[in-house]
């Protein structure tokens, strides 16, 4: 799939930014405002900066699935991506080793507290805010298992690929709980 950079950018930052600032407001308990992030910030991942009634201050990252996107569902369940790349080595455009950049995901210098998975109304009405460094963890041992099972897509931005797995939301969360037991 082919996409622009700046196309994906105004549809995140256009007609998302109130509805997102609601919903974060309904899942984040205690929240009592939500802003949209700086530039800064923004480069850094961050989308919004929700504050919790006594000062706190929480760092969401939004994913949007486009309209449409429910039809490749397994079973009629939400999937969420799950970026393996965000600029992937060696495909079409032969990226370097040293250019290429692990996905967000994955990311284990990301600032990102939470993550906000939303979709067309059309598609399900349901949106999951998630602890990101569970999620990290949770993706980091089941990268490879999700692989083999669930749809794979690289995406075409025109000057790089990008690549993720798509991941039935309640497999997302069964992993998210695993991560915090191990029999040692």
């Amino acid at each position: 799939m082919t996409y622009g950079f700046a196309e994906q950018l105004e549809f995140s930052k256009g007609a998302r930014q109130s509805t997102d600032a609601q919903t974060i407001m309904s899942l984040l308990d205690g929240c009592s405002s939500v802003v949209p992030a700086t530039v800064e910030l923004d480069k850094k991942g961050v989308d919004y900066i929700a504050t919790l009634r006594k000062g706190a201050e929480v760092y969401i990252d939004a994913k949007t699935r486009k309209k449409g996107c429910g039809k490749y569902w397994h079973n009629g369940e939400p999937e969420v991506s799950i970026e393996l790349w965000s600029v992937m080595p060696g495909g079409k455009y032969n990226t370097s080793q040293d250019r290429s950049k692990a996905g967000w995901t994955l990311d284990e210098a990301k600032i990102t507290d939470m993550i906000l998975y939303t979709f067309d109304r059309e598609d399900t009405d349901t949106a999951y805010l998630f602890p990101f460094q569970p999620l990290r963890m949770a993706a980091k041992r089941m990268i490879g298992f999700w692989m083999k099972r669930f749809k794979v897509d690289v995406q075409d931005s025109r000057t790089w690929e990008s690549k993720a797995v798509f991941v039935p939301a309640s497999e997302v969360i069964l992993a998210i709980e695993t991560t915090y037991s191990k029999c040692v």
